[in-house]
């Protein structure tokens, strides 16, 4: 791929957005392949932009009781952000100034007014070279702020699998797959939709201000009656628009159920069609389908309502400013058409701009709230090991999957280190409660050496797993030690392929040892497999590859 133009592009390739050129003749002319897209700009990558927040943020969480992703957001990207903020509100002001010179030309057509005529010309040049300035300052703004917005996302997209991979079993369990979904789809899109909307929550209160008192210099105080319609518009959207986002709640709450439900089917298809569940399961999933579209129609009638309101407000917003100034003094050509072009630019600040910024703010508070509630949350502890010893052993192991009373009472003293109850006295409420929960493990005390081959044996729910879990680190004990040397290999009770070769599943990233390897391949009896592909062990599996039958999966996995 070639390297993007944007990352050489110069200030004002920048500006005219000529950096985009060769792609697009290129594209005119032929059908573009994939050999033609840009390579990402380094500044665009998800490594560099996951380093930079994720060092932020473990700044964060080292340096204050309560972090907040907000403030680790704010360091990265705040100073870029007010920067193009600055240039969207001067572009806004060009746009307020532009009906003045529109009324001054049309002005210049009164044959008694010979001082506008005479510089009637220089006003159309200003009026131009005003809108010329205006997309020089709002386009390259728009656009800054887009990027913005695609970079926070990346940054936390790429923060949030890496919390992933380090959360601790037992918060896994209580997170499903719709969660993370709706979590990296729905929550993260928002600051590409709305970010550059959101500095309209203080450029339209000081446009709004700009614009009254240049209508108050044109009708006095006729110019409120418009502004106060817009007003009670703009209440009256904000209703619809608090109706809109509870069915929006609501419908996403009914999404996350069914893409719960669904991925619960699909896991445990097998006891879905032995037990013939399959009419039960879609008529579950219908009737939740058909609740969600109910709530989608809802909402989509209140923001057609909402939006049919705006576009006919702009003939009442002129109407109600125009005429009282009419009946009691009479009114000019000049400023009928000055007063249309600041009531048009007045409606959008107050029932558009503002209203769609402060929704977004809110959505981005919510969204940052819910992806730091995740970022948060209890991860994998690494145990300590040994790398000198060769065996495993345990001494006085006690461990729960669910947090017990106690965990939650030790979580709250460290919360509020200021209680006005001494830590003295609060063992006495709780003196005849087991504080724990019900141990998944107790009083584990047992010593494996090197070589020695030992099995685990009992009923459903005794333990087997939580123990192989415990071994691993992905169970954290409550009580006791665990010491091992930290080279562990597990195989689990489901085959598990990467995409990729044979070879490359079988090595598994570990530096390749020849002699190994082939061993590995004979006692899992791998060799009679391989020797019936035509690339042997470099034929490709998973997605565009081989599909391999269960026990093939099964030999892989072991190996």
């Amino acid at each position: 791929m070639q390297r993007s133009p944007l990352e050489k592009a110069s200030v004002i390739s920048k500006l005219f957005f000529s950096w985009t050129r060769p792609i697009l003749r290129k594209g005119y002319r032929q059908r573009l392949e994939l050999s033609d897209i840009y390579q990402i700009p380094s500044v665009d990558s998800a490594d560099n932009l996951s380093e930079k927040l994720e060092r932020e943020w473990d700044r964060e969480l080292a340096s204050k009781k309560n972090p907040t992703l907000i403030n680790a957001l704010r360091r990265c990207f705040f100073g870029r952000f007010m920067f193009y903020g600055i240039l969207l509100y001067l572009g806004e002001v060009t746009k307020a100034v532009q009906p003045l010179l529109l009324g001054r030309i049309i002005a210049s057509y009164d044959p008694d007014n010979q001082a506008e005529r005479s510089i009637a010309l220089y006003l159309a040049a200003g009026l131009c070279l005003l809108f010329i300035v205006r997309t020089l300052l709002l386009h390259p703004a728009i656009f800054g702020l887009h990027h913005i917005g695609m970079q926070m996302r990346i940054a936390m997209f790429s923060l949030i699998y890496k919390k992933t991979l380090k959360l601790s079993s037992r918060v896994l369990d209580k997170i499903s797959i719709g969660q993370l979904v709706s979590l990296l789809s729905n929550n993260l899109n928002k600051f590409d939709e709305g970010l550059a909307l959101a500095h309209f929550v203080w450029i339209a209160p000081l446009q709004v201000t700009l614009l009254m008192g240049l209508l108050w210099e044109l009708l006095q105080a006729s110019a409120f009656c418009g502004l106060a319609f817009l007003v009670v518009l703009a209440l009256f959207q904000a209703g619809l628009g608090r109706m809109m986002m509870k069915y929006r709640d609501k419908r996403a709450g009914k999404i996350n159920e069914r893409l719960v439900i669904t991925s619960e089917m699909i896991e445990n298809i097998q006891s879905v069609k032995a037990y013939c569940w399959e009419e039960a399961m879609e008529k579950m999933i219908e009737n939740l389908k058909q609740t969600e579209l109910k709530l989608t129609r809802k909402a989509a009638y209140v923001r057609y309502f909402n939006s049919s309101a705006f576009f006919f407000s702009g003939f009442f917003v002129v109407f109600l400013s125009v005429l009282p100034y009419a009946l009691l003094k009479g009114i000019i050509l000049r400023k009928i058409f000055t007063t249309i072009s600041f009531c048009i630019v007045l409606r959008m600040s107050v029932t558009r701009q503002f209203p769609w910024a402060v929704q977004t703010w809110y959505d981005s508070f919510a969204a940052i709230n819910k992806i730091q509630d995740f970022l948060q949350k209890q991860e994998y502890q690494t145990l300590e090991y040994n790398l000198t010893t060769t065996d495993v052993v345990m001494e006085n192991v006690t461990a729960f999957w669910e947090e017990g009373f106690g965990e939650l009472l030790e979580k709250a003293k460290q919360n509020n280190n200021n209680s006005d109850i001494p830590n003295g006295d609060s063992s006495l409420f709780f003196s005849n409660f087991a504080l724990l929960g019900t141990p998944v493990l107790r009083d584990i005390n047992f010593k494996i050496e090197k070589g020695q081959l030992l099995a685990v044996a009992g009923s459903t729910g005794a333990g087997k797993t939580s123990l192989l879990m415990m071994i691993m680190g992905e169970l954290e004990p409550s009580e006791g030690t665990i010491r091992h040397s930290g080279r562990i290999s597990f195989c689990s009770q489901f085959s598990w392929i990467m995409p990729g070769t044979i070879k490359e599943n079988i090595v598994f990233g570990v530096s390749y040892d020849e002699y190994r390897y082939r061993s590995v391949v004979k006692a899992c009896q791998l060799e009679e497999d391989i020797s019936k592909f035509a690339e042997k062990d470099n034929i490709v599996l998973g997605e565009g590859g081989v599909t391999l039958s269960g026990g093939q999966r099964a030999r892989i996995s072991l190996a």
